[in-house]
Parts: C-alpha cells; structure tokens; sequence
C-alpha cells in the first residue's frame, strides 16, 4: 500500500582511501560537519551503478573496484519537513579503485578533503563519518 505510510529508502556510501591510506570526506554545502559521500538509488537502479554515478556526480572521481563492506539499518523512523516518513538503509562501499582528482560539485558538497585516520575522533562528524571511524581498521 502506498501513500502516507512510511516508506523504506536505500542509498550508499562510499569510502574512498588514498595511497596514504586517508579517507575522503565530504562536507555538505547546509552542514559544518564531515561525512562520506552517499545519497540514495534512483527508481530501480543497482546499488553498485549509484555508487559510481553518484562519487562522479560529487566528487569528479571515477570509482573503478569496489566492495560492499556494511549495509547500515535504520535504528528510527525519519521524516522530512512536509510529513513523509521513511526508513534509511545504506550499503557502505570501500572503494578499492578510482581515479581524477576530487573536485567537490558545488551543489551539494561544498568541500571534499583528504583526512588521515588520526584525524577523524577530532572533527564535526555525520553518521556515516562515525562509521567511517570504524571501517578503518
């Protein structure tokens, strides 16, 4: 059934490391805090094709081998300003293979950095930021 009722929404997040072994991450253009990148499936589309398109659409880069490494449940239900509510799940991605240089798009990221591991437990992070700490190891 379809209409007021809660829906369930799944998108993906992608951990890109450097060389260095320095994670990626993206700070949004309405938030100070720092996260990966991520946003959700478009109608029917494989998680692995949101993946790509979404870090080119972001970030520039070119995602050439990934692997799903967590899939994030939904510990409440969310809802937006004009009442829809809605569960998020996240297929969490370690992006083993990529290339460009990552040029934040403006729109929806205002900033993309390199960050070393040590570095993370200090910064303004997103939930998936916090995840991040944890897919370090």
């Amino acid at each position: 059934m379809i209409g007021p009722r809660p829906v369930n929404l799944i998108g993906v997040a992608a951990l890109i490391t450097d060389p260095y072994g320095r994670v990626l991450l993206a700070r949004r253009v309405t938030s100070g805090r720092w996260g990966l990148i991520a946003d959700l499936c478009e109608l029917g589309e494989a998680l692995d094709v949101t993946l790509r398109r979404e870090v080119h659409e972001e970030s520039a880069l070119t995602v050439t081998d990934a692997h799903l490494i967590d899939l994030l449940c939904p510990d409440r239900l969310s809802e937006v300003p004009n009442g829809d509510q809605f569960y998020s799940y996240t297929a969490a991605y370690r992006v083993t293979a990529w290339h460009g240089t990552p040029q934040p798009d403006g729109h929806e990221l205002a900033e993309l950095r390199f960050w070393a591991p040590a570095e993370l437990s200090g910064l303004p992070l997103t939930r998936l930021g916090r995840a991040a700490l944890a897919w370090q190891v």
